[in-house]
This record gives structure tokens, sequence and C-alpha cells, in this order.
């Protein structure tokens, strides 16, 4: 089995098109979608048809949440421009996705946590140093005593694999859209960069194998177009990777 794992696109329709072009290079069997698919000051309505024609199982995130409710305050002023331009079809969609998926008895599909969109699992905040990797204790506590071979989760945007003592793995694929780093981690090193982020997760000989992907695409078009939108902050996370 292969399948692709995407996570947080935040209707970044240039990036998603260089992966899922890269995607289809993979042959994989199934596409999996952690959510946070349209919120920011980009593309929803191109991000929305792309989506749309794709063979995946998607779950929503939690900005995804925040769209459906509608309450005035978790929206900025891109999310409400979000959810005008977005048409019913696109938001009918969203509305009908689970919080949390099982693909194939296999792998759990998260976007913060098993038990919530908002857990940041892989990465924890601190006050202090702002985010540091999460020990394995602390990912660990997230689980049931049964557990699935892969647990993958999106909502950091930072990617990261972790196994842990019992050969459970826990991934987060990093994020299409908006991709992320923690400075100074180890982890991190060699992903410091503003590519889009995704991962390839197969089976091999019995075992599970994650392997975390960048594709480059015209970021500095997506920074234009962010910051046409009003929002400078995007455009320099997009053209540089976002610091967490």
């Amino acid at each position: 089995m292969r399948v692709a794992v995407i996570s947080d696109v935040h209707g970044n329709a240039l990036a998603l098109e260089a992966v899922l072009a890269d995607i289809a290079r993979h042959e994989v069997d199934k596409i999996l979608n952690l959510g946070d698919h349209f919120a920011g000051p980009l593309e929803p309505v191109k991000v929305a048809a792309m989506l749309s024609e794709l063979d995946m199982v998607a779950i929503r995130g939690n900005t995804d949440r925040y769209l459906l409710d509608a309450d005035p305050k978790y929206l900025d002023e891109h999310d409400k421009a979000t959810l005008r331009s977005l048409a019913g079809d696109a938001m009918d969609w969203l509305g009908s996705l689970p919080e949390t998926e099982v693909f194939e008895d296999a792998i759990f599909l998260s976007h913060g946590s098993p038990n919530s969109d908002e857990t940041y699992w892989l990465d924890r905040k601190d006050k202090k140093t702002g985010f540091r990797a999460a020990t394995h204790e602390e990912i660990e506590a997230e689980l049931s005593a049964e557990r699935l071979p892969v647990y993958c989760c999106g909502h950091t945007h930072v990617a990261r694999v972790v196994t842990l003592g019992d050969g459970t793995i826990v991934f987060n694929p990093g994020s299409v859209g908006r991709p992320s780093f923690t400075m100074g981690d180890p982890e991190s090193a060699g992903r410091v960069s503003p590519a889009a982020a995704y991962a390839i997760v197969e089976t091999s000989a019995g075992k599970w194998h994650v392997n975390l992907r960048q594709v480059a695409y015209d970021n500095m078009a997506a920074a234009a177009i962010a910051r046409a939108h009003g929002s400078e902050k995007w455009a320099r996370d997009l053209e540089h990777g976002r610091q967490r």
C-alpha cells in the first residue's frame, strides 16, 4: 500500500498544483487529506475546484470548523472573504467531513490529535522558547491503549516523524500551503524552506515507512497573491517559510 498524505493547504492553489503533480509520479493508492483546506488570503475557489476532482479521504481541520461555524470571534477579514467567495457545494462538502477517520484499519487521520483539532501534537507551545518537539510521553498521552500502526496529524505545519517504543509511527507531513519550521530543531534539518510539504506512506517487508517530501513551486507568486490581498505576514511566510 502506498498513500500520499497532505495537510494545511490553506487556499494555496499554486502549492497544491505542484504537490499533486509530484504525487502523480508516485502512483499512490489514495490521497489522505488532514484538513485546513481554504482559510488564508490566497485562492480558495481554485483549491476547492482542484480538491473536488480528487479521489481522497479527507477530514476537517480547525479553520474548516471556524468557517463552518462562521463565528466572528474566530474569523479575520481573509476568512470572511473566503466565506463570501466559496460556492455552496464547497461549503456543503466541508460540512460533510468527519473530525477524524481511519484508513484501511491502519492509518489514523487527525488534524491536531485524535482528541482535538487544536492540539499541537508533535510540537508543543512553550511560553519561553516558542515551539519545541513534544516528548514521547506527551505524544503517547493522546493515544488509546489499542493502537493502529500509523497516526498522522497536521495543524503545526512542521514536518516530523516520531517512532514510539512499541513501533507506532506518529507523523506530521508539514503544510502544503504555508510550510513552517522550528529553529534549532535538528529533526527539522533540511526542511527549512518555503517549499510545499507532504508525505508518502507505504508498507515494505511488513513495515511502515514515511517519506517526508518537499516540492518546489512558485512561492514568490503565492506571496504576491497574499500581498495583493492585504497580508504582508502571509507574504513573508510564503517567501521564506514560517518560523514556529
